[in-house]
């Protein structure tokens, strides 16, 4: 499933760009939610290929965490220099909106920021949270506020690993429920956005970045794991490949088929929890398609940098392109750039980081199994 998770990132990536010719493959929002189905889809895997659910909780925990925070760790420090670099050239960027603004925050609040940096959890609250006379607000109908809290993020868009570690610690009790058991959780925490979307409550931040309501997504990627456990052999190769390809093609323009239902990008739900609800059985069979696929493998391991790294290369493009005389934002050659960039960058990380670190991971988890 690399190339799929590639080109989700890469739906990230665009967005943030501002497209390639307006272009941005699935969108963030479809990307991001994706990407929690095969999610689920991996930890229903490896909860039943590589760990006892009941027997291997710490080794998992411990491993999943090797996973996350060896990169993100990598590529905070990376962003904390660059933006260094934009500050002392007198281009403003993070530290100086943080040296503007963090004095309207109380000491608890401070604490509270520096530990969501580091630690990840918590960091989709600040999409919850505006910076008002009496220091950080909740804002549940305006997103930031005139001094949006997520810009204090040195990688803003780590909030969705926050939502993945709730799941990772959530999954191994979840893969020992049965199947209707994972059906009526993701049934609830449909009802529970259901119930609040009627509250008044379908714009941002509750779109994507509420757990509860993105449960259901994880789980649907467990599901997908007892539909391939159960069905796989029922399908054949050339339905397999059938399917998959016309996932592809309908991934490829899922943002522009959003646009056109509602231009605003709000009330999307109709036409995009069809295409969440075919992964469950389209996630299987590019699974089954490419498992033993060493490219797609290798591929897939930019998909993480990728995602964790874009955005300080963006910013650090942006901050020095009209001094190296490079193109401007608009530009097509500014995207082919940035993701040129942003791949090297990923490669870097993933030689110097991710592998040495898979490797620790994979010892680790095959004495488990063993």
């Amino acid at each position: 499933m690399g190339l799929l998770r590639v080109i989700l990132a890469l739906s990230v990536v665009l967005a943030h760009l501002g497209g390639f010719f307006g272009w941005t493959i699935a969108g963030g929002f479809a990307a991001v939610q994706m990407f929690y189905i095969i999610s689920g889809f991996y930890m229903a895997t490896i909860l039943t290929e590589k760990y006892d659910p009941r027997r291997d909780i710490a080794v998992f925990y411990s491993n999943r965490s090797l996973r996350i925070y060896s990169a993100y760790w990598a590529v905070l420090l990376i962003s904390l220099v660059a933006y260094y670099v934009i500050h002392a050239a007198g281009k403003g960027g993070w530290w100086q909106y943080v040296a503007d603004n963090a004095h309207h925050i109380s000491a608890p609040g401070k604490l509270w920021l520096v530990l969501t940096n580091l630690l990840v959890v918590g960091q989709e609250s600040t999409l919850f949270m505006k910076l008002g006379a009496d220091g950080l607000m909740f804002s549940p109908d305006v997103p930031g506020g005139d001094v949006p809290i997520w810009r204090m993020m040195p990688i803003p868009q780590a909030w969705t690993l926050s939502l993945e570690l709730m799941f990772y610690a959530l999954a191994p009790f979840l893969a020992r429920l049965r199947t209707p058991g994972l059906v009526a959780v993701a049934a609830a925490s449909i009802a529970l956005r259901i119930a609040v979307y009627a509250m008044g409550y379908q714009n941002d931040p509750w779109l994507s970045r509420f757990f509860p309501h993105e449960l259901a997504l994880f789980v649907m990627g467990m599901l997908a794991r007892r539909f391939y456990d159960a069905h796989m052999d029922k399908i054949t190769h050339n339905v397999q490949i059938g399917l998959v390809v016309a996932f592809f093609a309908v991934t490829a323009v899922m943002r522009t088929i959003m646009e056109a239902v509602d231009p605003q990008g709000i009330e999307v739900n109709a036409v995009i929890w069809p295409y969440y609800l075919a992964a469950i059985v389209v996630v299987p069979c590019l699974f089954q398609l490419t498992r033993n696929s060493a490219w797609d493998s290798k591929l897939g391991n930019y998909s993480y940098p990728l995602y964790l790294t874009h955005w300080i290369v963006l910013t650090f493009y942006d901050a020095f392109a009209q001094d190296w005389g490079l193109p401007p934002m608009g530009s097509p050659l500014r995207v082919l750039i940035c993701v040129a960039a942003t791949f090297a960058l990923s490669w870097v990380i993933i030689v110097s980081v991710e592998a040495p670190t898979d490797r620790y991971r994979q010892r680790r988890a095959a004495a488990a199994h063993a």
